[in-house]
């Protein structure tokens, strides 16, 4: 079998809590480079940390972001992929989120901002202040009807307030929902996609991009 593509997962894969891969990791990557693989960062992370980050450690990657939401190659600029909600689809999302009482992260695609909030947003208050700059303050449902929005999130919140709404949005509104504990924060995040949008959809798109077969892709996560 011939591998062409090396997919990982960031967070609890490649690195650990400190967001610092191992010197093996770096190596490893160097090494299937070498070979003529290319290694592919698979990540519900945003662009502009997970591009300083890797830059940190001498590394340029592709990479799929916002599971799915979008993909840039970091050694070239080049967008690759991308995936937003339609204006129908934000909306029904923002209103079921609402109608259980929380008012989500909105990944947006603005050139100086990552994410926009409510005065009064419901993920953990140690997310809020990792976002820093890259979060404002925005009114959320003028942001679903006019901006692109790429995702939906509500980070480090028990399992009993995240569950219900995360069922509702995969069977009745047809999102793609990763429910799972929150290693950054604690307790559990939510993360929304639009219909069909995961992290695969934006490895299959690297791939027609470069003409390699899914028979050829290694894929590592811990999930």
């Amino acid at each position: 079998m011939v591998i062409r593509l090396v997919a990982t997962d960031l967070d609890g894969t490649f690195w650990g809590p400190e967001l610092v891969p191992p010197a093996g990791n770096i190596a490893a990557v160097h090494e299937l480079e070498r070979r003529g693989v290319t290694v592919l960062a698979a990540t519900s992370r945003r662009p502009r940390g997970t591009s300083r980050r890797l830059r940190a450690v001498g590394l340029k990657l592709p990479a799929v972001l916002i599971d799915g939401g979008v993909g840039i190659d970091f050694r070239t600029g080049e967008r690759f992929h991308e995936a937003f909600y339609d204006t129908e689809g934000a909306r029904g999302t923002l209103a079921a989120f609402r109608a259980h009482g929380l008012d989500p992260c909105l990944y947006v695609d603005d050139p100086e901002i990552d994410i926009a909030v409510s005065a009064s947003p419901s993920t953990c208050a140690e997310h809020l202040q990792r976002l820093g700059q890259f979060a404002r303050t925005r009114d959320l449902g003028e942001v679903a009807s006019s901006d692109a929005v790429y995702a939906f999130s509500v980070l480090g919140l028990d399992i009993e307030i995240l569950a219900p709404l995360a069922r509702e949005l995969e069977a009745v509104h047809g999102n793609r929902v990763v429910l799972s504990p929150d290693p950054n924060y604690g307790r559990f995040g939510l993360i929304v996609n639009p219909p069909g949008v995961s992290k695969w959809s934006g490895i299959e798109a690297y791939c027609r991009l470069h003409g390699i077969a899914s028979t050829e892709v290694v894929a590592v996560g811990d999930g």
